[in-house]
């Protein structure tokens, strides 16, 4: 087995374990289920929001902020090289959360279902409830799956940062990033753009979609980041 596939099936069996085992299998089908009991068994009002969404997003952001670290060494270890490591890293990692949040709406679609079956007045807690009155199957697993996209790509974007130029560093540019926008924003420079946008009129499949793709171009914007990175990142007092 040459790097590449070896480097690859790490990071599949680390994404499989991750995603498929621990919050599938272990927290999100066993909340599907309790919350499925509590309806049937309850009189639950259509205030009650059954929530089985809020782990999901909480793994994926975690495996973009805590998933390179742990993989990184290892592949390099391996004789991988850091472009073959970073390349699999992107298409299994989004692979995952394409299958995470299928299977997400999946057991969401099942709740729902049985829900109305049983004339069970709650609903779920979705982000799409921001925009959409009725539950929609793919309108749902497209805002999920934008939402993900969102969680995976702008947590490993922030790691990113850290890992190049250090934790006190990254809160240097962060604060000066603030202040710099406050001052712009109230100074008038920037005010009419944000209230041109506020303003423009956009469906929440438009703005799932360019949350998503703006999510994307952040990931992909570490690749010339970490492309020659070093095995550890940069020291917190750095």
């Amino acid at each position: 087995m040459n790097a590449r596939n070896a480097v690859f099936r790490l990071i599949y069996e680390a994404v499989s374990w991750y995603f498929a085992k621990l919050m599938l299998l272990f927290i999100t089908v066993p909340l599907t289920i309790v919350w499925i009991i509590a309806g049937l068994v309850f009189d639950l009002d259509r205030e009650t929001l059954a929530a089985i969404s809020g782990p999901a997003y909480f793994f994926i952001a975690g495996f973009g902020l805590f998933g390179f670290k742990s993989l990184f060494s290892i592949s390099i270890g391996m004789g991988s090289t850091r472009e073959q490591f970073l390349k699999a890293y992107y298409g299994v990692g989004i692979g995952g959360v394409i299958f995470s949040v299928l299977c997400l709406n999946i057991c969401q679609y099942a709740l729902v279902t049985i829900y109305r079956w049983n004339s069970v007045e709650a609903g779920i807690l979705h982000v799409a409830r921001l925009f959409l009155e009725e539950y929609h199957f793919f309108d749902y697993l497209w805002i999920d799956l934008m939402a993900g996209m969102a969680s995976f790509g702008l947590s490993f974007f922030g790691y990113a940062i850290v890992y190049r130029v250090g934790f006190i560093r990254s809160v240097i540019m962060f604060m000066i990033v603030t202040v710099a926008g406050i001052f712009l924003y109230y100074g008038g420079t920037i005010s009419a753009l944000f209230d041109w946008m506020s303003n423009f009129k956009m469906s929440a499949m438009a703005i799932a979609s360019c949350v998503g793709a703006v999510s994307l171009v952040a990931l992909f914007a570490t690749y010339p980041m970490l492309r020659h990175a070093p095995l550890h990142p940069m020291p917190r007092k750095g």
